[in-house]
């Protein structure tokens, strides 16, 4: 007997150690069987990322779970997900783990966590959904029954879908019907005859055609029970509650699947006709809370839904919503909403889709003594829909706000008259074809009054009036102020009915008159992460960064013929702006605009985009007679792109092509710009003391007044790359020297320019007339002496290097060669008696060897070179180390010479 409880002890185990260990040693091989039927049995690209099987969790059905399951498919759909899930669990026998390719795994639960599925039509009519492999087996039994065929057989006992998501696209129709925050769950017996399954289903429904968004996202819950009769595949509905958001809807019919077509009769209607029922229906996110309100009459949903449903027709449906002298008032508010009435009724009698038409016979309701009503018909609802509507009332908005809760913060004042009637179809509405919509009648707007978080500052409409007795809908009249903006508007609007029903850009042409208008009245508050606050931070010249930030709106494609006495921005007063703006796609573009500022006018032609995460610009601007004082001030660019501007007083005419980056007030990121400048300046006044620059250049040109120069014919052209500014070189004259500036700075005005100064040679003083005294009037007059300067450093703190060896090198040249050019002829001799005339000072040049002893009035001659006494020079060589020394300390003195005295008293 120990024995027998030996083996049976060791037998148990055994058979425990196989069970513990079978899913480490044969889960790969499962994982293979499983991706071969799926793959066997589908014409589409299966895999997961991983399986996991335990014989204890589901004892004594095996537990299969696979993560990240995914179908893709192939061919028309090639590379499209049409199943992704995050965790599929399966519970199956364990001997049909170990089933050849030819027989099924049987699955008796399922559960699906977090799955996404996409199921799409595309424009022929091919369904994604359609994988399915015919095998051969079937080809050749079509009589076969689906438990012999390849892959798996459902024989459920429960089921389970959490937390996912289902999408049907009809391209062909351009219908979306989509299922989000799904949870289903299912208790019942798939594997018999006829059973009943217990559901409950809860999801948020979205429902689209022809880009008219009829559901969006209205909560619906299902919790009943189905009589299933699968032999005939009949499913018909017992006790049942369904909900759409809280209004209760109660079900009773069947649903049953034939071969060709599916079979649907269905009746539903309210348990209870409480008008707080109209209420439930609306989204949560626009309905305020319910509790407290009191309501009278009554407010019903009623309908069926029967008939055949294939690929070509519909169920017949009668679907009627109702009220009749309805009223409800909020508990807080001291106006009641009386006389509702609703009557309104979705029907199709044919089966036929297009034959599916809405009908609103009367809907009205007073608000105090104001009253609006209105009726619609709309049919074809799924091919070109065509909309009769009329619309007629008068509404006090103060009325309306005493009434029905209002979001926090707004407020709502004013009247609104209505008396409308239009006729349109949808595919005139999309293509354009204005002249085939119908429209009659008037709207307007009088003392509105809006604040709320959609405006920065309370908005003012005195008057607006729409006329739609014409092809065109007439803005007859609009007249409103926001903070210091004024505004007068007419014109005529392209596609109101577009605006309002598709979602379409506002279309028209428009007048527009302003007083005053003001860039910041039309900011709005956005919030700026602090990484792209200290970005903005170090990009822009002056100022701080802001939180609100200008943006050209995305509804507007209008054409806008516009004049305004003053606008402000940034800082900056224009006058007298008038042009033509082209406002589309989130872009301002701007032709032949004009505008008065800084005591001259500018010109302006290019585009502003606010569509990117960075707004940015491409601008044409014609500046002509700016005063340069008050430009400097005003335009941070002229501050940090042409700094040395501040020294002139006058005028200036420039031409100047820009793009760039802008920050959020709209004014240029100047780190960013490009583009290119002419310049010209009208002005003959310099102030060198307000400038370091000019003062210390004015300290070293001591025989020069920069004061008292005249830049007025200066011409130059500049341009703006990588946050730097590459001046072309410019000529200009300073007294009778010509002068050439050219280089560039950054913007952090670090200098790397060169001045060329070419000094006729009346500059040398008297040192100067003694040397060339010998020379003739004409050949005095061929003498200039080329003087480079470098400017380096910044504006502010610059460095001046004069290159005066240069000059000497220069002028010493000049002297000789004249001189050479008269003793070429007189011979060796000649030069020889030349030579001894300059060393005894008596010499047709004059005064060099006083020069040479420091006899001069130059204060410095250290550039003079002392005599070669290590060996002796030819006649030559002493005529030029001697007109060298003397060229030296002419040099010298020319920029040691005391500038004289300005009387500082005189006006200039």
């Amino acid at each position: 007997m120990k024995k027998i409880f030996k083996i049976l002890g060791i037998t148990v185990l055994a058979v425990i150690i196989l069970i513990v260990a079978a899913p480490f040693f044969f889960k790969d091989q499962i994982a293979q069987i499983i991706k071969d039927k799926l793959n066997a049995s589908m014409d589409a690209q299966i895999d997961f990322a991983e399986v996991d099987l335990s014989l204890f969790r589901a004892f004594p059905d095996a537990r299969l779970s696979i993560d990240g399951v995914s179908i893709i498919n192939k061919e028309p759909f090639a590379g499209d997900t049409l199943f992704y899930g995050k965790e599929v669990k399966l519970d199956l026998p364990i001997g049909d783990l170990f089933n050849d390719a030819s027989e099924p795994i049987h699955v008796n639960e399922l559960i699906v966590n977090s799955a996404v599925a996409r199921f799409t039509v595309n424009e022929k009519g091919d369904s994604s959904w359609d994988i399915a492999k015919e095998s051969a087996s079937a080809k050749a039994s079509p009589e076969q029954t689906p438990e012999t065929s390849t892959g798996f057989s459902f024989d459920l006992k429960h089921y389970e879908i959490n937390d996912s998501e289902l999408t049907y696209k009809d391209k062909s129709t351009e219908i979306t019907f989509a299922l989000s925050e799904i949870n289903h769950s299912g208790n019942g017996d798939f594997s018999l005859g006829e059973s009943t399954l217990e559901t409950y289903t809860e999801a948020l429904v979205f429902y689209t055609m022809d880009d008219i968004n009829y559901l969006s996202g209205q909560q619906v819950k299902l919790d009943a029970a189905i009589l299933m009769d699968l032999e005939n595949q009949k499913y018909t509905f017992q006790e049942n509650k369904a909900f759409v958001n809280d209004l209760e809807l109660k079900l009773d019919g069947f649903v049953q699947l034939e071969e060709t077509y599916t079979m649907v009769d269905l009746t539903f209607d309210t348990p209870s006709s409480d008008f707080k029922n109209f209420f439930t229906v609306i989204p949560e996110t626009y309905r305020k809370n319910l509790e407290g309100i009191t309501t009278t009459g009554d407010f019903t949903v009623n309908g069926m839904i029967k008939g055949e449903v294939d690929d070509t027709r519909i169920p017949k449906m009668d679907i009627k919503i109702s009220s009749k002298n309805a009223s409800f008032k909020y508990p807080d508010l001291p106006k009641t909403v009386t006389n509702i009435n609703i009557d309104a009724q979705l029907k199709n009698d044919t089966g036929n889709v297009d034959d599916t038409y809405f009908n609103v016979a009367q809907t009205s309701f007073n608000i105090g003594s104001d009253r609006l009503s209105g009726n619609a018909m709309i049919t074809n609802l799924t091919s070109n829909m065509n909309v009769d509507l009329n619309a007629k009332g008068n509404l006090d908005f103060q009325n309306l706000a005493q009434a029905f809760p209002l979001p926090e913060g707004m407020k709502l004042d004013g009247k609104l008259a209505l008396d409308i009637a239009t006729k349109f179809d949808m595919e005139s509405i999309e293509k354009e074809r204005y002249e085939r919509i119908n429209a009659k009648g008037t709207a307007s707007l009088t003392e509105f009054q809006y604040e709320g978080d959609a405006l920065t500052k309370p908005l003012v409409i005195n008057s607006a009036k729409i006329d739609m007795n014409t092809s065109r809908i007439k803005l007859a009249d609009f007249d409103a102020k926001t903070g210091n903006t004024d505004l007068k508007a007419s014109g005529t609007i392209n596609n109101l009915i577009g605006f309002l029903l598709q979602d379409q850009d506002l279309k028209g042409t428009f007048n527009v008159r302003s007083n005053t208008l003001d860039a910041a009245d039309f900011m709005t508050a956005t919030e700026i992460a602090p990484a792209q606050k200290a970005n903005e931070t170090t990009q822009k010249s002056t100022g701080a960064t802001t939180e609100e930030a200008i943006k050209i709106p995305a509804f507007l494609d209008a054409n806008l013929d516009f004049q305004a006495t003053n606008v402000l921005y940034d800082g900056l007063q224009l006058k007298n702006v008038s042009g033509v703006a082209l406002v589309r796609d989130e872009t301002l573009t701007l032709n032949n605009i004009t505008t008065d500022i800084f005591n001259g006018n500018i010109g302006v032609n290019g585009s502003v985009s606010t569509k990117g995460a960075t707004p940015v610009f491409n601008m044409a601007l014609d500046m002509k007679n700016l005063d340069i004082a008050q430009s400097f001030e005003g335009f941070d660019m002229f501050s940090s792109f042409v700094p040395i501007l501040k020294t002139l007083q006058g005028k200036i005419n420039t031409d100047i092509t820009l793009s760039g980056s802008l920050d959020n007030d709209l004014s240029p990121i100047l780190s960013t710009l490009a583009g290119d400048a002419i310049a010209q300046l009208l002005t003959k006044d310099v102030n060198a003391t307000n400038n370091p620059l000019l003062g210390k250049l004015d300290e070293k040109l001591n025989f020069i007044d920069l004061d008292k120069f005249d830049v007025s014919d200066i011409t130059t052209r500049l341009n703006f790359k990588d946050g730097a500014v590459q001046v072309a070189p410019f000529d200009f004259n300073i007294k009778g020297i010509k002068a050439t500036a050219s280089g560039k700075h950054s913007l952090t005005n670090e200098m790397d320019y060169t001045l060329a100064l070419d000094v006729p040679a009346k500059y040398l003083g008297k040192e100067g007339a003694s040397l060339l005294s010998k020379l003739t009037s004409e050949e005095v007059d061929k003498i200039n002496v080329p003087l480079p300067i470098k400017f380096s450093g910044s504006f502010l703190s610059p460095k001046i290097d004069l290159n005066l060896d240069l000059a000497v090198k220069n002028l010493t040249n000049q002297i000789i060669e004249i001189q050479k050019a008269k003793l070429k002829d007189k011979g060796e001799d000649a030069l020889n008696n030349a030579v001894n005339d300059i060393i005894k000072g008596d010499n047709p040049l004059g005064g060099i060897k006083d020069i040479i002893k420091g006899n001069g009035n130059s204060k410095d001659s250290t550039i003079a070179k002392p005599k070669d006494t290590t060996g002796i020079k030819s006649p030559k060589d002493k005529v030029e180390d001697a007109v060298k020394d003397g060229a030296g300390n002419l040099i010298k003195d020319l920029f040691g010479r005391k500038k004289k005295k300005t009387d500082t008293t005189k006006t200039k």
